[in-house]
This record gives structure tokens, sequence and C-alpha cells, in this order.
């Protein structure tokens, strides 16, 4: 089946019953079910067992390993705005799914499959701001490496039936393990180096702020296999207030893990803080992340300045 029969018969997938239940794995390839199954972002040392377990029984078994409905998908947009899409994005004969759990935030990401194995990493968004600005970072990487980590190079991108999309390299097909013990300052220090070459700064930037990558957390910051690790989601990369990436990385770490990555980390930048604590407020109480809403919001208090 290819990208273009997709449009008109669907295709079977399963949900799997962990996790979000934001990524739809294939349900008729033993490749495609291994790529769906490495899509589930995972953090907690129990919860990556499970994955690296259910990859292990899909591996043996293919996908009827893999617990959860049945499903059928439909492309969006109908059969022929979705023929036109997968003509110029192709070729492509199956899709691994992942739905952004967050329903204030719309859009889709697929990996696209060549005879199971990822061919690229597709973003479809409605509006172009996300991607303006992802395209934008990772140009600041034109061999997709820096130090100490690498990033996903851009493979294409383009307008097609009035959706915005990009196709970036993927990432290997196996789970990816948050990274432990990572050296944040020289990372830091070469993104905003980097980015300070390709992101556009108004006037009403303050002069003191420095680029980040907006969106650092031990979850998009992983390592798939052996080598450096990938550092993807790179939508929100923007200007903020020194330290904003580090304050985030400590203040998302805490929320999940229940401590900092070190002792102290992230503590002296009160402006970052804050600057998170007004952005963390503009999310949806009602996403399914809520309950991380209402945690890093403590956490990031209790970063700001002292009072009393």
């Amino acid at each position: 089946m290819t990208g273009h029969e997709m449009t008109t018969s669907g295709h079977e997938f399963v949900r799997p019953a962990m996790g979000a239940r934001n990524v739809l794995v294939p349900a008729r390839s033993r490749r495609g079910a291994l790529a769906g199954v490495s899509l589930i972002t995972r953090s907690k040392t129990a919860a990556l067992a499970a994955q690296w377990a259910l990859y292990g029984a899909v591996a043996v078994f293919g996908p009827r390993a893999v617990p959860g409905p049945r499903v059928r998908w439909e492309p969006p947009g109908g059969p022929e705005r979705w023929r036109a899409l997968a003509e110029r994005v192709g070729p492509f004969d199956g899709l691994a799914l992942y739905e952004r759990p967050q329903a204030s935030r719309t859009g889709l990401a697929a990996v696209l499959l060549r005879e199971g194995r990822p061919a690229g990493f597709l973003k479809l968004r409605d509006e172009p701001d996300e991607l303006d600005r992802e395209e934008r970072a990772l140009a600041a990487f034109p061999d997709g490496r820096a130090e100490g980590f690498r990033v996903p190079r851009v493979l294409d991108r383009g307008e097609t039936a009035g959706w915005h999309w990009m196709v970036i390299e993927a990432m290997p097909p196996r789970p990816a393990r948050p990274v432990r013990g990572v050296a944040l300052e020289p990372l830091l220090a070469d993104l905003q180096r980097r980015l300070k070459q390709v992101l556009p700064r108004t006037q009403e930037v303050p002069a003191h702020w420095v680029p980040m990558h907006g969106d650092l957390t031990a979850w998009n910051l992983r390592r798939c296999g052996p080598g450096v690790p990938w550092l993807i989601d790179w939508e929100d990369a923007a200007w903020a207030p020194p330290g904003a990436d580090l304050v985030y990385y400590e203040a998302t770490h805490t929320s999940v893990f229940g401590k900092p990555s070190s002792p102290g980390a992230g503590r002296g930048h009160a402006e970052a803080a804050e600057f998170w604590l007004k952005r963390v407020a503009q999310r949806s109480d009602s996403d399914h992340d809520a309950a991380l809403k209402a945690r890093l919001s403590d956490v990031l208090r209790s970063m700001g300045p002292r009072t009393g």
C-alpha cells in the first residue's frame, strides 16, 4: 500500500495501552510496529523498561504483541487533500503516527515508512509559524551536529493543499531514554552561539536576552543507541532571559523525577523563572498534562526571587 492508496482505504493501527496513548502503531508490519513503539515517549526507569519489553515482544511476535485496541485511521482533510500531500512528501508505503497529546496544540506528526524502515519524520500544521521557527533553528546546525548533541536535519519543506509541512530526519527506530548527568553548560553555550546567527532579533527583545531552545526537557534530549544524544522539537526556539533553557530543564526534571538533575541546578535565574511562570500559566487546564502544569508552577515559584 502506498501513501497514495491510503487515501481511500484508511489504515489499521494499534493504540498502545501505555503512556498518553497518542501513538498509533502500524498493525500489519513488524518493522513498522517497531518504529511505532519507538515513538512512545517514556522517561522514568520502570516505564522505559516496559517500553523495551514491548519492543522486544514486537521484534519476536510482530504487531500482535502490542496491547490495545485496533483502530482505523482515516487521513485528515479527505482523500484528495491527503493524496496531494502524499504525492509531494513521498514516496512512502506506511506511517507510524504521533498525535499531539495537548488538545490546545493542533497538528499531526508521523514517521514515514518505506518497506517498514523510517524514511523521514513528517510534521503537519495548519499555520506555518512553528515550522518556520524550527526550520530556522535547525539551519544553525547544517551538518546535524553540535557540542554534545545532534539534531535532525531538514529533508524537505513546503505548503500543499492548504497544509504547512516539514520532513526532517527520523531518529533510529528504537526506544530512546533521557540523558542522565549531562553537562548542560557547554551544550547551551554552543546552542546559543549558533542560534544567535539565525534567530531574528526585533527591537522589542531586551538587550540582555539570549537565544533558547524553548522546550529543553529530559524527554527532548534523548539518547537513542550509541553516540551523542538527540535534541529534538525546536518549534519554540526564540529569545529569552539568560538561563531560560537551564531553568526549564531543571523545572521539568524536578516535576517528573522529583528532584533536579543536580543539587541547586537552575537556581539564581529569577527572571527566567518568572518568564516561564507566565508562559506555563497560559497553558490549558484541561489538557492531559494539566497535572504537570501545576507541578511546574510550584517548582518555578520556588526557583524565583526569595520573599519574606
